[in-house]
């Protein structure tokens, strides 16, 4: 929608009307700015820059006051996620991509396609920071988009942003309950201008670092943003909000559940969007994905919007660690700087000298302690250190063990914790590691999702992943209009002509009403109205025929555009390549489907994923055993197999991959995909004819022969077919064209010509 569109755009019967959608931007920036003191707090502990944070802070420098010399910072966050995320994803992640009751697709191609995307180098890394902000913040959220512009996998890309960009509908108390998901981050202004056609005199500010505003010792709340330099640094708050609950009427009546709105915010003077139009992308059963997708590992128990941070419970020991190591330092300090001279003994440099404690210094002394220089200057001899600051440094590491989601042990450190403290400690790190990989596994699925449905819009779409015509080329140069046009007519694309007003038509009644405008053309068609101009129905006109009713029916049509734009689409395809190195070519209706999703190693602790491997090690040759009786013996042999296997699998927690199912679904794919074989029964010759007197026998009937026939193989069953109707010129051409199919295709032709016998009889 262009703007003008939607300036008359109706959005009174919305649940989210712009109004409210800026109330809830205010919400969330309120929310943010009440959270931003604990987020700066994590980020200066895991970056080894707490003290510098707390000097910045004006609420914990009083509480938390350290000479400089005295600062000693223990990093223990930042080794606590990083072994955490080293176990929490494997070095390379498996999909698993499954049938559902649903499926038309391809599963073997969806398979390779999702795996080879996530497991690229940059996605990884991308999925990796997502998952290390949602553990130090309270979330992270991500977006995944096309642009067809690219080639390959690159066609379909994901971005990850920070927690404090992402809106969310907190106050839901369940996850498909949320009624929106936007992102708002500041953007150039002159890409925003461009890119939306809005005026000049937009107005940009400065970008800041959200969270270095504390290190800078000021504070978000009340922070003037302040003017941009020029437009080179000149940036506008833009959030792009998918509403899932109101709807979405394109120009030609088509109704999409759900839609995209931009806003281009000057403060909260973004009453409109700029944009309004359907979520960029549908899955495989039709529905409308919001293509932004939220990841909060723990969330308090009432609301799943509202995120928890792993690094929050392991916040206080970091604290106490740095604050009980730096008054140990300053005791030691003390304790060697401390020192009693006589009154006058020592003039201002000499003091100076002594305390700083410079090599080769020399310190002059008054000349009346000349004869006695051993009473000048004597040290103050203080107490050992507390044992106190030990044993709350102890007790702060052991709470700092037990506070991490996955134990010292499983990460390879040597603990001085007795058998018992470990397998508490393993207790709690199954418990609290499987609830983050459950949620891990939640947002792969939903990104994998996105990463289906957008490969299918970008094998269709000519532009981008909100809508828009991309209108550079592949170096990123922007386009001018003449070569604009070029890449329209070489693409096929034909610009879509100015609104003209015109009648539109009852179908029933052939009443017209006249649609001065595109808001007007809309309600027409919702209301049923077509364009074909149609006579007026009477009531008592019996003469209606099957043709005019044919035309009524077109004429209720309301969807030329869109059928245009069906017919003109032009399929594209996507190439991979399978384990062997051949070429695979993935098109749209092979990944346009629904599937069901998982991972081959799903919510498992290392210690528990290293079980795992032994227990498939150890049982391996059993599963065989069991795999090959229930493909061999029938009955109830066959029945007990199946069932053993599949008892074996779900207590022992095997991979998705190794299930009975999934291995009968492969392997009767493969089976489709490998070539054909001729049986050796019918490569034999034919059998002798028997002796005259059998000849001379009875000959079989039209019935016997239709059973013979059905009992030989698909090769002999044509030739002895090509006997019958060997004065039927049709019937010899279609068995003609069958001896060059596939067997399962010559089969059909031959049950197709004894159903005919069979109605000729």
């Amino acid at each position: 929608m262009n703007k003008d569109q939607i300036k008359g755009y109706d959005f009174s019967d919305d649940s989210l009307p712009p109004k409210v959608v800026l109330e809830h931007l205010r919400a969330h920036d309120a929310r943010m700015d009440d959270e931003q003191p604990y987020m700066a707090l994590a980020k200066a502990s895991y970056t080894t820059r707490f003290w510098r944070y707390i000097e910045g802070s004006e609420d914990l420098n009083s509480t938390y006051e350290m000479s400089k010399l005295d600062q000693v910072e223990v990093n223990r966050i930042k080794p606590a996620l990083t072994g955490y995320l080293a176990n929490l994803y494997p070095r390379r992640m498996k999909v698993v991509v499954g049938q559902s009751p649903y499926t038309t697709g391809d599963t073997a191609k969806a398979e390779m396609l999702v795996n080879d995307w996530i497991n690229q180098p940059t996605m990884r890394e991308r999925i990796l920071a997502a998952s290390r902000q949602a553990l130090l913040y309270k979330g992270a959220g991500a977006k995944v988009g096309y642009d067809p512009a690219e080639e390959g996998l690159n066609r379909v890309w994901m971005r990850v942003f920070p927690y404090w960009e992402m809106v969310l509908d907190s106050d839901v108390h369940d996850w498909d309950d949320a009624r929106f998901v936007g992102h708002v981050s500041y953007q150039p202004r002159s890409e925003i201008i461009k890119k939306y056609g809005l005026e000049e005199d937009l107005s940009g500010v400065a970008r800041d670092d959200y969270l270095g505003a504390y290190l800078a010792n000021s504070k978000r709340v009340g922070h003037k943003e302040q003017d941009a330099d020029d437009d080179s640094t000149a940036f506008v708050r833009v959030l792009e909000f998918c509403n899932l609950v109101d709807d979405f009427y394109d120009t030609d009546g088509t109704r999409y559940k759900g839609r995209l709105e931009i806003y281009v915010l000057d403060g909260y003077d973004g009453d409109k969007p700029v944009y309004i139009g359907p979520l960029p992308l549908v899955d495989g059963n039709g529905k409308s994905l919001p293509h932004i997708v939220p990841l909060i590992f723990e969330h308090e128990p009432e609301y799943p919007y509202r995120g928890l941070a792993y690094a929050e419970q392991l916040l206080p020991q970091q604290k106490e660690l740095n604050t009980m190591r730096s008054y140990l330092a300053q005791s030691a300090r003390r304790d060697a700087r401390m020192y009693l001279a006589p009154k006058g003994a020592l003039d201002a440099d000499a003091m100076d000298n002594l305390s700083s404690g410079e090599d080769g210094s020399i310190i002059e002394v008054d000349e009346q302690y000349a004869g006695n220089l051993g009473n000048v200057v004597v040290p103050v001899m203080h107490g050992p250190v507390s044992s106190n600051i030990f044993n709350s440094m102890s007790l702060s590491e052991a709470d700092f063990d037990r506070s991490q989601a996955i134990s010292p042990s499983a990460l390879g450190q040597v603990t001085k914790a007795t058998a018992s403290e470990i397998m508490a400690i393993e207790g709690h790190t199954q418990s609290e590691f499987g609830r983050h990989a459950e949620q891990r596994d939640l947002f792969l699925i939903r990104i994998v999702e996105r990463c289906l449905a957008a490969h299918v819009a970008s094998l269709y779409d000519t532009g981008d992943s909100e809508g828009a015509e991309q209108n550079i080329d592949e170096q990123g140069i922007e386009l001018s209009d003449s070569e604009l046009e070029e890449r329209r007519d070489a693409q096929g694309i034909e610009e879509k002509p100015e609104f003209t007003p015109h009648e539109m038509y009852d179908p029933e009644t052939g009443k017209a009403e006249f649609a001065e405008t595109e808001e007007e053309h809309l309600r027409l068609g919702e209301e049923g109205y077509g364009h074909e101009k149609i006579e007026e129905i009477k009531e008592d006109d019996d003469d209606l025929d099957e043709d005019d009713s044919s035309i009524i029916d077109l004429a209720a049509r309301v969807e030329p555009e869109r059928q245009t734009a069906e017919q003109s689409r032009v399929e594209r395809s996507l190439v991979l390549l399978d384990s062997r190195g051949e070429r695979v070519d993935v098109m749209a209706e092979d990944i346009d489907s629904d599937f069901d999703i998982g991972f081959s190693e799903a919510g498992r602790s290392p210690l528990s994923r290293i079980e795992m491997r032994n227990n498939i090690l150890q049982l391996s040759d059993k599963l065989l055993q069991l795999l090959q009786v229930a493909q061999q013996a029938q009955g109830t042999m066959s029945t007990l197999a199946i069932e053993m296997y599949k008892t074996i699998h779900e207590q022992f927690e095997f991979p998705k991959n190794l299930s009975f199912d999934y291995i009968e679904g492969q392997a009767a794919q493969q089976a489709e995909e490998a070539p054909q074989e001729v049986p050796p029964e019918a490569q034999e010759e034919p059998a002798e004819a028997p002796p005259e007197e059998t000849q001379q026998s009875e000959a079989p009937s039209p019935e016997e022969v239709i059973e013979q026939i059905k009992q030989l193989p698909p090769e002999q069953a044509l030739e002895a077919l090509s006997q019958i109707f060997a004065d039927d010129p049709k019937a010899m051409e279609v068995i003609e064209k069958a001896k060059g199919l596939p067997a399962e295709q010559q089969q059909q032709a031959v049950q197709m010509l004894l159903e005919a016998i069979e109605v000729a009889q």
